[in-house]
């Protein structure tokens, strides 16, 4: 189990929990939780609860947005639980570009929202296949060279 998150399938959708600061590490290792989740639940649909979560710097957010665009073809619907408005904006940085809908401490709402997410198929599959591989092998050069990869510093800038 992951201290800095929590992930898992709640019947019609998938719940991120995400509960201190998170790093580039975290946020991989959260993707693919969420993909598997996603496979689990049938559901395309994600449920962050950010209401825990310290802020987080702005490398990180714009990594989050990385991220996103490697399963855009998903389509995943989010909906994102926040105690307040600095957490906001930090969310609407992070998924800006992606279907979402930010609550402020609204969890009925949320999971209200979150209702009719399109079901994970199994071409889906195919693509968290993908995404999981090029996050192991990110992972496994990050190892060998010590640190973040060329090609990632440019993705990100």
């Amino acid at each position: 189990m992951n201290e800095a998150f929590l992930c898992e399938a709640m019947g019609s959708f998938v719940l991120v929990r995400l509960l201190q600061s998170p790093t580039e590490q975290v946020l991989e290792e959260c993707q693919v939780c969420m993909l598997e989740a996603m496979r689990d639940s049938g559901s395309k649909a994600v449920l962050y609860d950010l209401t825990e979560m310290r802020p987080a710097p702005f490398s990180v957010l714009l990594y989050q947005r990385v991220l996103n665009e490697h399963i855009g073809a998903l389509q995943v619907k989010r909906a994102i639980v926040v105690p307040n408005a600095q957490i906001a904006h930090l969310a609407r940085i992070a998924f800006g570009g992606s279907e979402y809908r930010v609550f402020y401490d609204d969890m009925e709402g949320a999971k209200a929202y979150l209702r009719d997410a399109s079901p994970f198929t199994p071409a889906d599959w195919n693509l968290r296949v993908i995404e999981e591989r090029r996050l192991r092998e990110r992972r496994a050069a990050r190892r060998e060279s010590g640190g973040r990869r060329d090609n990632d510093r440019a993705a990100l800038g």
